[in-house]
C-alpha cells in the first residue's frame, strides 16, 4: 500500500492529507476521490493546481508525471456540498 503526504491549501487554510492507494503509480483521480472525501468538494466541483499546472483536466494522468511526491503542496478550489 502507497501513502503520500499533502499539504493542501483551499480557503486560505492549510491542511495535511495522506492519501493511500493500493496502486503502485496513484492518478489524479485517485487524489481527487481522497480531496472529496476528506474536505467534502465534489470531483466535479475541483480545481486542483500544482506548480502552475491544472490537475483536474486530465483525471488519468499519473501524479508522477506533474512530479508530484510526499510532501508537496497542492492548491484546491471548490466549493463544498453542504
Amino acid at each position: 500500500m502507497l501513502s503520500i503526504k499533502f499539504q493542501v491549501y483551499h480557503g486560505g487554510d492549510i491542511y495535511e492529507m495522506i492519501l493511500t492507494t493500493n496502486s503502485p503509480d496513484p492518478t489524479v483521480e485517485d487524489l481527487q476521490r481522497q480531496i472529496e472525501k476528506q474536505f467534502i468538494i465534489p470531483i466535479k466541483n475541483q480545481r486542483i493546481i500544482f506548480k502552475g499546472q491544472d490537475l483536474h483536466e486530465n483525471q488519468q494522468e499519473k501524479l508522477r508525471r506533474y512530479g508530484i511526491t510526499n510532501a508537496c503542496a497542492i492548491r484546491v478550489i471548490g466549493r463544498k456540498e453542504l
